[in-house]
């Protein structure tokens, strides 16, 4: 028996179903959301992650039960709510609306790959918690607003802002990068972090889980023992 009560991979879904949970009760999104179904589905949600919180099963037999492909369903359906591609095409998005989305997308995410992530293995570790990519590093610019930082478009199964303060972060790299919840970096919306020894020169596939060897683990603990504190 498991105690799933406690797994990294459930405690951080039940901090991106939180985040959802302030966005559908402030309305914070300027198009037409139908918000009252989208309070539904979230408590949906709800109810079936505390289904597979409870249900004391090893992560790897979870990952393929009723309760987390539910969880997949309800994910993309709120997923089509939430971010409605018509009116997104069209709407003016400001920097406050885009944050919201970024966070929409961090949160439905993090939901839907809940059976990918516990399918890593039984051991409770703190880096099955979160979505690590090998990804391509697309440009590099100065922040505006530090000299010490960089604005970067790294590729990998989507296409990310990263700000960073790697000094040797080029284009064309590969590199590890953990996928966390959006982060404003002196007035610069992060939606990931680099999180490799350096640039990886074999066995990165983009878009594709890295080694593990290749994986930094020491910055992304310590912001998943955070997050998971805070939730």
């Amino acid at each position: 028996m498991s105690d799933t009560r406690s797994d990294y991979r459930i405690l951080v879904a039940e901090h991106a179903l939180g985040m959802l949970e302030s966005i559908i009760r402030a309305k914070k999104l300027p198009i037409p959301v139908n918000w009252k179904k989208a309070l539904e589905l979230h408590g949906e949600v709800r109810s079936t992650l505390m289904q597979i919180k409870f249900s004391f099963m090893p992560p790897t037999m979870l990952a393929h039960s009723e309760p987390t492909k539910k969880l997949q369903e309800l994910s993309r359906e709120l997923a089509a709510i939430l971010l409605p591609r018509e009116w997104l095409e069209k709407t003016q998005i400001d920097q406050k609306t885009r944050h919201t989305i970024a966070e929409i997308k961090y949160a439905i995410r993090t939901l839907y790959g809940l059976p990918a992530r516990l399918s890593l293995g039984d051991d409770n570790d703190p880096l099955y918690a979160v979505d690590i990519e090998c990804v391509e590093v697309l440009s590099v610019a100065k922040h505006p607003n530090a000299d010490n930082l960089y604005i970067t478009r790294a590729r990998g199964i989507f296409t990310y802002t990263i700000v960073t303060n790697l000094k040797d972060v080029r284009k064309g790299d590969l590199r590890a990068a953990a996928i966390l919840p959006p982060a404003e970096l002196r007035g610069q919306l992060s939606e990931a972090m680099y999180c490799s020894r350096g640039r990886i020169e074999a066995g990165c596939t983009v878009g594709r889980r890295p080694p593990v060897n290749e994986v930094e683990r020491s910055e992304v603990e310590k912001i998943i023992y955070s997050i998971v504190k805070g939730r």
